[in-house]
């Protein structure tokens, strides 16, 4: 099982857009389980093997093989094995409620998997638990959320959740309205006038406003170089990253990165 221990990654308010905060695999039959209270993440469960019963809602549900439940945090459930078999594989996670709300995905979510959703889970897995970071793991759960959920709810999300995916996954690039309308198949200019109506900003401003946001975690909890940081943000040079972050921020990003360790010294 990974868990991720670095607790402040996990504290409100989030630092990531997404945050994997366990994954793993239950023994051949897995336990009972009983929260009258919810879980402190949003949790998601598929069953690999056998069939078990999930309570929640005031509805008994039982689950076989290939089936699966997604519950958001706080939500009183309960779980465990009808018979001598019941495999699980199970997700917790904190943040994307933007996206969960972007695909009409409520306080509960039963569906029936695809059977690449098991690899997908297992590949999830071993990325959490290989050399990586907390910034590579939000990025791969972020990835894998919105494509579990388009495999089993059949919806294709909002124009702007489409938008913002693709945003989340190239914001490293030097990416041009015209290449974002073709990943997304609009019409750049119809696109633009429909983001903008839809979200209050331009597209150009969201694609910032993430790079921003990539650049202060990365400020905060990395120590490699100033220049590199605004690099792999996508921004051109130290001289625009620097103009654009203190236009965002009233400090350059050396004050932002000092500001931050003097409150927190063990940084």
């Amino acid at each position: 099982m990974f868990v991720e221990i670095e607790k402040q990654y996990i504290e409100r308010p989030l630092s990531l857009p997404f945050v994997v905060c366990t994954v793993g695999q239950s023994p051949a039959v897995q336990a009972p389980i009983c929260r009258p209270e919810g879980f402190p993440y949003h949790h998601f469960l598929l069953v690999e093997a056998g069939q078990g019963c999930f309570h929640a809602g005031g509805e008994k549900r039982t689950l076989a093989a290939g089936q699966g439940v997604f519950c958001r945090a706080g939500i009183p459930h309960a779980y465990g094995p009808e018979g001598e078999q019941f495999v699980t594989h199970w997700l917790t996670f904190l943040g994307a409620e933007s996206v969960l709300d972007a695909y009409e995905i409520g306080d509960l979510f039963y569906f029936d998997a695809p059977d690449a959703l098991i690899s997908s889970v297992r590949a999830l897995y071993q990325r959490c638990i290989g050399a990586g970071t907390a910034l590579t793991r939000s990025a791969a759960g972020y990835a894998w959320l919105v494509d579990w959920i388009e495999a089993c709810s059949g919806k294709a999300g909002t124009v702007e959740a489409e938008v913002r995916r693709y945003l989340e996954g190239h914001f490293a690039e030097p990416l041009t309205l015209d290449q974002i309308a073709r990943a997304v198949h609009r019409n750049r200019y119809a696109l633009c006038h429909y983001y903008k109506e839809a979200t209050g900003c331009t597209i150009m401003e969201q694609l910032r406003q993430i790079r921003m946001e990539k650049a202060k975690w990365l400020l905060r909890y990395e120590t490699v170089s100033v220049e590199e940081i605004g690099r792999s943000c996508g921004f051109g040079s130290a001289s625009y990253f620097g103009k654009i972050f203190r236009s965002m921020t009233g400090r350059s990003p050396r004050e932002y990165r000092n500001d931050y360790r003097k409150k927190d010294p063990g940084k």
